[in-house]
C-alpha cells in the first residue's frame, strides 16, 4: 500500500508540474546591446503559441502593454496544424493590435500544414499585419531606422538573399524566421538581430545539459533556446508559448520574450 501510495503522489506531483510548466506564462526579458542604435527599442517575440488554450491571456497581454513594445514580432507556429478554430487565435492578435499594431508575421510549418492557413493569413492581412515572406520593410521608431526582414520555412538561399535584398546596412537589422536551422547556415552577417522559435526549447530539458532534442538538428541540439553570438550576428531563440505532439514541458515554462536592445 505504502509503495501505491507513493507512486500516486509521484504522479500527482509530476501533473501539477507539467500544468504550471505547459500553462503558467514566463516572461524572459534578454537585454541586448548595439552600437547602431542611439535610442532603446522594444520588441516582444510570440513564437509557437499553437493555440495554446491553456494560458493566461489577460495576464499575456498585461505584460505586453506594460512592456510598451515598439515591435511585435509573431515568429510563426501560431496557430497549430490540427487547428480546428481559429478564433481564439485571431481574438489574441486583435488585441495585440490594440497594444501596438507594429505587427510583423512569418510562417511557420504549422501553418504550411494547416488546412486553416489561407484564411489565417487572409485575416491576419485583413487586421493590418505585415507578413514577411522573403522580404523586407523599413519601420522609422522615434526616428530610429528599423530593417525588419522575414522569410519563409522552406527557404533556400535564393529566398534569403530576396529577404535581405536592397536594405540599407547603415540600419539595425532584425531578421525574423521560425526556424534558427536555415538562416544560420545562410547568413551573411547583415543582420543584427535574427528571431527564431520552432525549438521549444527542447520542450525537455535537463539542467546543466539543456535540450535532448530539436528538430531538424542533432541530438544535443546546439541551437534550442536563449542567445547565441554568431560571426556578426545575435541569434536568439524563444521556446515558445505552447506545445505539439504532447503537452509535455520540463524545466522549460511556456514564455514570451520582452528584449531591450540599446547602444
Amino acid at each position: 500500500m505504502k509503495i501505491l501510495i507513493t507512486i500516486l503522489s509521484i504522479i500527482l506531483v509530476f501533473l501539477i508540474y507539467n500544468h504550471i510548466q505547459i500553462s503558467k506564462i514566463y516572461i524572459n526579458e534578454p537585454i541586448l546591446e548595439n552600437p547602431k542604435l542611439s535610442s532603446e527599442i522594444r520588441i516582444t517575440q510570440i513564437s509557437d503559441y499553437h493555440n495554446n488554450y491553456r494560458i493566461d491571456q489577460d495576464k499575456l497581454l498585461t505584460s505586453i502593454e506594460d512592456f510598451n513594445p515598439h515591435i511585435i514580432a509573431l515568429t510563426g507556429d501560431i496557430i497549430d496544424s490540427e487547428t480546428k478554430d481559429i478564433c481564439d487565435t485571431m481574438e489574441l492578435i486583435e488585441k495585440l493590435m490594440e497594444i501596438n499594431p507594429n505587427i510583423f508575421f512569418v510562417r511557420g510549418n504549422h501553418e504550411i500544414a494547416s488546412l486553416y492557413e489561407g484564411d489565417f493569413i487572409y485575416r491576419l492581412k485583413e487586421l493590418g499585419i505585415t507578413i514577411l515572406d522573403n522580404e523586407n520593410t523599413v519601420l522609422n521608431i522615434e526616428g530610429e531606422k528599423l530593417n525588419i526582414c522575414g522569410v519563409g520555412f522552406y527557404i533556400d538561399e535564393e529566398d534569403y538573399a530576396r529577404a535581405i535584398e536592397g536594405i540599407d546596412k547603415k540600419n539595425f537589422t532584425i531578421l525574423l524566421s521560425h526556424s534558427p536551422n536555415r538562416p544560420v547556415s545562410f547568413s551573411e552577417g547583415i543582420e543584427d538581430l535574427i528571431l527564431s522559435g520552432h525549438t521549444h526549447g527542447g520542450q525537455v530539458r535537463i539542467p546543466i545539459i539543456g535540450a535532448l532534442l530539436a528538430p531538424g538538428q542533432e541530438p544535443f541540439p546546439k541551437y534550442s533556446k536563449g542567445i547565441y553570438k554568431l560571426e556578426n550576428s545575435i541569434l536568439y531563440i524563444d521556446s515558445g508559448l505552447g506545445n505539439s505532439v504532447l503537452p509535455l514541458r520540463l524545466f522549460n515554462r511556456v514564455q514570451i520574450s520582452n528584449i531591450k536592445i540599446s547602444n
